[in-house]
């Protein structure tokens, strides 16, 4: 646990005062119990335990979205289709035809994309950061 305490919540290491030169992770630690994200990228956490074992530590993360993440993104694609509905239903055609169910649906599979990217790259970097701060520490 001390590892990881030392490892989070460090200043801001910035070029020029405002350009962000590395990830910074920050969270806590209690007792067994530790949280990490990302300073900036706060949509994907990683939650996990650390176990006393004879001769070493168990160390377990789940890397997952948090709860009002979930929410958000749903919220999101809800307005998307709303606004995309809004937009078919403008005049001089006031109907819904096909091409723009066939629009729609495209563009929240790019954003559904997107967000899918974004959350393997969060989910790499906090494993990037889990990973670097044991190196030193044998694997089982």
């Amino acid at each position: 646990m001390a590892k990881i305490a030392s490892a989070i919540n460090r200043p801001k290491k910035r070029a020029f005062g405002v350009l962000k030169t590395e990830n910074e992770f920050v969270g806590f630690t209690h007792n067994d119990t530790f949280e990490i994200w990302e300073r900036q990228k706060r949509a994907i956490h990683g939650r996990g335990t650390v176990r006393g074992l004879r001769g070493g530590s168990h160390i377990e993360m789940r890397i997952a979205p948090r709860g009002a993440t979930k929410v958000l993104v749903g919220v999101f694609f809800a307005l998307y289709a709303l606004v995309a509905a809004g937009i078919a239903t403008q005049p001089p055609r006031t109907d819904i035809g096909v091409e723009e169910i066939v629009i729609s649906l495209g563009g929240a599979a790019l954003l559904a994309a997107i967000f899918a990217a974004s959350a393997a790259q969060q989910r790499a970097d906090l494993q990037r950061f889990l990973d670097g701060t044991f190196k030193d520490a044998p694997r089982l």
